[in-house]
């Protein structure tokens, strides 16, 4: 064991390896000052540091965690597990832990840019913007935190704010990627999708582009070229997109040992169509752990782009419903009875004392994630990808609503395959076309499955028909739900206004439109190849073949 003298001698040494351009010394002398025993912040970060250069994250996450454990009045020790945690896609917990360190050292330029970055990802543009201003008073000089707020108000449709923050970053920086994509991004939505084009070609032109930038560049091209009616050249561009998305994160997931979410779907049905009581076994009971609190429990599922945002918000806007965005509560419970055969017997034969746990696990998930009383509220849990999950659903909370979202198959595939994602194990199957049919296909035969064979209380919300009788139609859905009407429901668009934390909130923000329906006729051709798989879902839900 070092003493005190030479422990203070091997940190200063490290200290000063640290402000060498050579970052690989810093790093080895912390491990060996480790392995002698050194147990300190700048020696566990450094070693995290190395750890995760050679790919083993979860080894320096531990490290990490053991530093502000032992140190939690260390800001450094906060914003490096921020940083890893926002490496491995772990966002809240990252932004929580940038926040405890921005507590001890609020002024923290480099931690102030992480945070905005990592609440922009989060779709929290308010906080975001909160962040970047703090950076860029702390070092008014510099053009990244500007960059960053002309994104943030580009995004939250401020074109305005995002030419002057870009112009002054510009000033700063003019090569600088970011600032350029936010004017293009304010072109847009000012309706010039010409001078955006050109802006975003000549980006795309550049050698110096990261593959960050490059995906952002193709994305907002993309939709230039859509609103330019250049639809081929359009579908070009988000391939291109897609492709570079799969072969960065596609080691990640792999690496992870994953199941695709397609594959996980077709199994569950599999194992149902199997199963010889039809996966349902003696009754798990009714919920009585949620049932003596919130007045009613509601689960809104569907596919992704079926208008599920729209519904959310509209029903969030009503003073009895609190609606829980697209937090997995459920899986987070109960994701093992799904995980493999196994857990889908345990499932079939979960007894009422076995399925409370899982039922208070799920509850205490709600509450925290809502941060808001559930007492004689109807409770709203929107997660579109919960219909592989329905036999859980069906099992745990029988006596759950269910509003299963709609909207013709063909908009659904070419939008998710549009839109730009989170990638997860769910999204990763929408980066080609062929991949998002075919998971489109698994997931709705799982649901007719689970339709046919438990009775659900379910019922069927087209997102055609909310655009055509939105009055009517959002009067029936309350009814179903069993809340009154309200005419606060009308004001839906301010419930999306500030938030950007799916791909439609932005959308849902403009109000109530009708311009995705129909989207797919003007991509007929590039669709071509999965129509067949699609024909059968368009004629089932009754939708026009042509």
């Amino acid at each position: 064991m070092s003493t005190p003298v030479q422990i203070a001698a091997i940190l200063a040494r490290i200290e000063d390896a640290t402000r060498s351009a050579d970052r690989v010394i810093a790093i080895n002398l912390a491990v060996d000052a480790l392995r002698r025993g050194v147990r300190h912040p700048l020696v566990w970060g450094l070693v995290a540091e190395g750890l995760e250069m050679q790919g083993r994250r979860p080894e320096a996450l531990r490290l990490l965690q053991t530093s502000v454990a032992a140190a939690p009045g260390e800001a450094q020790a906060w914003f490096r597990l921020g940083r890893m945690l926002f490496s491995m896609d772990r966002r809240v917990e990252a932004r929580e832990a940038l926040d405890r360190g921005l507590a001890i050292a609020p002024r923290d330029y480099r931690a102030l840019i992480d945070a905005g970055t990592v609440c922009l990802r989060l779709g929290e543009l308010a906080a975001a913007t909160t962040h970047f201003k703090r950076a860029s008073e702390s070092d008014p000089k510099v053009a990244e935190p500007l960059s960053a707020l002309a994104v943030v108000a580009a995004l939250d449709g401020d074109s305005a704010s995002a030419r002057a923050f870009a112009g002054r970053a510009l000033a700063l920086s003019p090569d600088l990627v970011s600032a350029q994509i936010a004017i293009a991004r304010a072109d847009t939505t000012e309706g010039a999708p010409t001078s955006a084009e050109r802006r975003l070609t000549a980006l795309l032109e550049r050698t110096d582009l990261t593959d960050a930038q490059r995906v952002d560049a193709f994305d907002l091209r993309a939709e230039c070229l859509d609103a330019l009616g250049r639809c081929a050249e359009a579908f070009e561009d988000y391939a291109s997109r897609n492709a570079v998305t799969q072969r960065l994160e596609g080691p990640r997931l792999a690496a992870d040992g994953v199941e695709g979410q397609g594959d996980r779907a077709r199994r569950i049905a599999a194992w149902l169509q199997a199963a010889p009581t039809d996966g349902r076994g003696p009754s798990a009971g009714p919920d009585t752990v949620g049932a003596g609190e919130a007045r009613r429990h509601v689960f809104l599922i569907g596919f992704p782009r079926s208008g599920t945002t729209l519904l959310e918000k509209v029903l969030s806007s009503h003073p009895d419903i609190v609606a829980l965005e697209e937090v997995d509560a459920l899986g987070a419970a109960a994701n093992d009875l799904l995980a493999d055969d196994a857990g889908l017997a345990r499932l079939a034969t979960l007894t009422p004392n076995d399925a409370d746990a899982p039922r208070r696990a799920y509850w205490r998930g709600v509450r925290q994630a809502l941060g808001q009383p559930i007492a004689n509220r109807i409770v709203v849990d929107k997660m579109p990808l919960h219909t592989a999950a329905l036999p859980l659903i069906a099992r745990l909370f029988p006596d759950a609503r269910i509003l299963f979202a709609l909207r013709d198959p063909r908009d659904v595939v070419l939008s998710c395959f549009r839109r730009r994602f989170r990638i997860n194990a769910a999204m990763f199957e929408f980066l080609s076309l062929e991949g998002t049919a075919r998971y489109y296909d698994a997931v709705m035969r799982l649901a007719a499955l689970c339709r046919e064979r438990h009775q659900l209380a379910l019922a069927e919300v087209r997102h055609e028909a909310v655009v055509a009788d939105f009055d009517g139609e959002v009067a029936r859905i309350l009814d179903f739900v069993g809340a009154p009407w309200n005419a606060s429901v009308r004001d839906f668009a301010d419930q999306a206004r500030g938030v950007a934390r799916t791909p439609s909130t932005p959308q849902v923000a403009r109000g109530l439109n009708a311009d995705g329906v129909g989207q797919w006729r003007r991509y007929r051709a590039e669709l071509a190849s999965v129509m067949p798989l699609l024909a059968p879902w368009v004629e089932r839900f009754g939708y026009d073949p042509d």
